[in-house]
């Protein structure tokens, strides 16, 4: 069943060309709260009962977190992949928005605590932390030469706690199936860049799993192949026919491996958000003209411009305090883009209601959303304009994602 609420979302939500984030019902910041409620432990907030209705004594709960595949993507596929139109005859498939930025460094630090971007902090792929002055990739967690950021600890990257000790001290054992290690929770590893090692990383979570038990497995096979090649390229849908047909093979282990009645399990297939193809022949470039904008940046103490904070679909400039305003009036004049100004945003709530002193001295002076294009510095990270599918914006495909939900016995 697909829910028919999808448009009603669409149309609450919208704001113009671009889609906010239902922070306060039907939004992805709502998944791990709802997940640890079915299993009995407390948190955070859930989602509105409607989304679980009729999903009782659920002993286990299975989450496939497909990245980049949104509603978008969903609907685009479902002729192709007889999986998706088998789950959703079998369970329901429920929109939801996800968080703003629309990137997986700020959603998956939602997804793993339960905190919206505006508390954990993480802007975007992008960070700069003007306490620590550093400039680093919150995933994973280096700074562009490659090296890690001396002076901020990874612990430090998110300010936020995960719910799974609140799962643990509810009885519910938690497995992660994820190319890198979990220390809070029983690590399942398998290789990104080989398909076929998830099946056996995945079968070892099903096994060892003791119910009451939470099974996350997380697959970024489709985002990978997407920025360059774009969501209608042969490449893209080979990834994707090759990624479900894991995750229905996975749902068949769950089968072989489940002790007692099967609808006890419920099965959801989830992404941390869309995606949205771009133009790389016109993607601006803020390092060249008309924009120039490097010398109107502020500078780490070493003298390096602040060049990368957030992403090209969620520009955060950190800007010297008289260039505000004339960059401001440079960018709505030339770009097909919302600027933000710092005090917009955080009256918008635009990143979430309750903004930490970490989310407040990270977000930007100004924040660029373009319509369906991707915003960057040419002179230092060329590649990044050469992408075609890109996400962190509020484009409705890169914002609104499918929650879909069967039990295991209905799948079978």
């Amino acid at each position: 069943m697909f829910d028919a609420d999808a448009q009603a979302l669409r149309e609450r939500q919208s704001d113009g060309d671009y889609l906010l984030p239902a922070y306060d019902d039907w939004c992805f910041s709502r998944v791990p709260g709802t997940v640890a409620d079915l299993l009995g432990a407390d948190a955070g907030p859930r989602l509105p009962a409607e989304a679980t209705a009729g999903y009782d004594d659920v002993s286990r709960v299975v989450v496939f977190l497909v990245d980049g595949f949104g509603l978008a993507q969903w609907d685009g596929e479902r002729d192709r992949i007889p999986f998706l139109r088998e789950f959703e005859r079998a369970g329901r498939v429920t929109p939801l928005t996800t968080v703003f930025p629309s990137e997986t460094a700020a959603a998956l630090n939602t997804f793993h605590s339960g905190a919206l971007p505006a508390e954990h902090g993480v802007v975007g792929w992008n960070v700069y932390d003007p306490d620590a002055d550093e400039l680093f990739e919150a995933l994973p967690f280096l700074r562009k030469d490659g090296t890690e950021p001396e002076r901020i600890d990874r612990a430090d990257v998110a300010d936020c706690e995960s719910v799974y000790p609140d799962l643990a001290a509810a009885g519910v054992e938690t497995h992660h199936v994820t190319p890198f290690p979990s220390e809070e929770t029983v690590p399942h590893t398998y290789d990104p860049e080989d398909l076929s090692t998830f099946s056996d990383a995945f079968a070892e979570a099903a096994e060892e799993a003791a119910d009451p038990s939470y099974v996350f497995a997380y697959l970024p096979q489709t985002d990978a192949v997407a920025h360059p090649e774009g969501v209608d390229s042969e490449a893209y849908r080979e990834t994707v026919a090759e990624t479900f047909a894991r995750v229905e093979d996975a749902i068949a282990t769950l089968a072989e491996t489940a002790d007692g009645d099967a609808g006890e399990t419920l099965v959801c297939v989830t992404a941390d958000h869309g995606l949205v193809d771009t133009d790389p022949e016109r993607n601006p470039d803020l390092s060249e003209p008309p924009f120039d904008l490097v010398s109107d940046l502020r500078t780490l103490t070493d003298g390096t411009p602040i060049r990368f904070s957030g992403s090209p679909r969620n520009v955060h400039l950190h800007l010297k305090d008289d260039r505000i305003d004339p960059v401001y009036d440079l960018l709505t004049t030339e770009l097909d883009a919302r600027v933000f100004r710092k005090r917009e945003v955080l009256e918008r709530e635009l990143f979430g209601p309750d903004p930490s002193p970490t989310f407040e001295r990270r977000l930007g002076d100004l924040v660029v959303v373009h319509r369906d294009l991707g915003v960057w510095y040419g002179d230092e990270e060329p590649g990044n304009l050469g992408f075609v599918a890109m996400h962190g914006g509020l484009h409705p495909d890169e914002m609104l994602i499918p929650l879909a939900t069967a039990t295991l016995d209905s799948l079978r």
